[in-house]
């Protein structure tokens, strides 16, 4: 029997034990070595654990390969963002309260996000003009505002947690201001979209509730009023049925920026304060910050796996792997970004190569890689360019935010006072 036909086996999902979840892979000191773990062991298509619900594994096939994820994530005929056709759903088979029954419901939100085809396209063509037509220089200054104001409030000297003094606040805020919030309502925000990463299912659905009863004032009040702000560029999209879709719509981003601003802008600056080697090829300016922020999301991914589940619509191989209808695949961002099939030995070959998976390709692709690299440069360049900061690493490591999605430090232990010049690493 060929290793082909044996990973091609007819092993039912639901049938599989001892499987590791994706919380244990994105916490872990290095989650690159499960990935060679689950390789060595399935191939580039794995069974793991989404979620425990008291004693029901729920369970998915972990897709690893670059090209495997790839072919996934440009065939919605095959594979379907609709989580009506997951199995665990229409053979309801998923417990009461789960936090995955939030991110793939049985009944899909009026948005792109849980949407194929026509229907996607639909929803998708609002976002996509809304932010064309926003003023980037207007971003940018917008988010340095931002920065400025986070890091007065630091003061001039001091010492703790930069994940939760400068990381969260500023990613987060600066999204809900190019959506037209006030800094207030951003911080409520900010809080309900913490709720919905870290809590369990009955936390997040009512974190849900506030944050789409928010969002649906927003848009009347911005309709009203007028702006140039993205919420305003939505609110009167001829594609827009009613406007709990356009609430619907504007929460993606809200949620992108707690889920992955926070960790990117985390992951870089962590990397740059404890890496000297790569601090120093940065302030020596033979690594832009561009090329910093690009090397962080191949090397070390802040998405680990992205939210998004696709559902398989018929019987399927993939990567050698029965996948039967109503399966549910996560995308193995970090995996795929670390496939040894897509690397060479050489970093400097890989320079300024775009070529990851953090945004996604395909028709569900990320709307907004542009918006988010804007936020994203701006939060490390200011706090590096105003701020000198010391990590302060325990000796046994950091500890990793418990998450299935992202992967960043929990928290960043730092000293930091005014810089003196522009030198950024201590």
């Amino acid at each position: 029997m060929t290793q082909r036909t044996i990973r091609a086996g007819a092993e039912r999902l639901e049938d599989l034990s001892g499987l590791t979840s994706l919380t244990e892979i994105t916490s872990a000191p290095d989650p690159q070595e499960h990935y060679a773990a689950l390789r060595a062991r399935w191939g580039e298509v794995a069974p793991v654990e989404i979620e425990r619900k008291d004693d029901t594994v729920i369970p998915a096939w972990l897709v690893m390969g670059h090209a495997e994820n790839c072919h996934v994530m440009r065939s919605e005929l095959e594979f379907s963002r609709n989580a009506a056709n997951w199995r665990w759903n229409y053979d309801d088979l998923l417990p009461a309260g789960t936090a995955i029954g939030t991110f793939a419901p049985a009944e899909p939100r009026p948005t792109a996000f849980y949407h194929d085809d026509t229907e996607r396209k639909r929803l998708r063509e609002p976002l996509d003009d809304a932010l064309e037509a926003l003023d980037e220089r207007a971003v940018r200054d917008q988010t340095t505002y931002m920065c400025e104001r986070v890091i007065e409030r630091m003061g001039d000297s001091g010492s703790g947690d930069l994940v939760r003094s400068y990381c969260q606040p500023v990613g987060f805020l600066a999204m809900t201001t190019t959506l037209g919030f006030d800094l207030e309502t951003g911080a409520r925000l900010m809080a309900d979209s913490a709720a919905v990463v870290g809590g369990d299912g009955d936390q997040v659905a009512k974190a849900q509730a506030r944050t789409a009863a928010t969002v649906l004032e927003h848009i009347r009040l911005r309709r009203r009023d007028g702006g140039r702000d993205l919420t305003s560029h939505l609110a009167d999209h001829k594609n827009f049925a009613h406007d709990g879709e356009i609430a619907t719509s504007a929460i993606v981003p809200v949620s992108a920026a707690a889920i992955f601003l926070t960790a990117w802008i985390t992951q870089t600056l962590h990397q740059v304060l404890s890496d000297r080697r790569l601090a120093a090829r940065v302030t020596g300016g033979r690594l832009t910050l561009d090329g910093t922020l690009d090397e962080v999301l191949w090397r070390r991914s802040p998405i680990g796996h992205s939210p998004a589940p696709r559902f398989a619509r018929n019987d399927v191989e993939l990567g050698g792997r029965l996948i039967r209808k109503g399966d549910a695949l996560v995308m193995g961002i970090a995996a795929a970004n670390g496939d040894p099939a897509v690397h060479t030995d050489d970093l400097w070959d890989e320079v300024d190569n775009r070529s990851h998976l953090s945004w996604g390709t395909g028709p569900h692709a990320c709307p907004a890689p542009r918006l988010a690299r804007l936020i994203a440069r701006t939060a490390v360049d200011q706090l590096l360019r105003h701020m000198d900061v010391t990590l302060r690493a325990p000796d046994d490591g950091l500890p990793w935010a418990s998450s299935p999605w992202v992967r960043h430090p929990e928290q960043l232990p730092v000293t930091w006072h005014r810089a003196t010049g522009s030198g950024v690493v201590g």
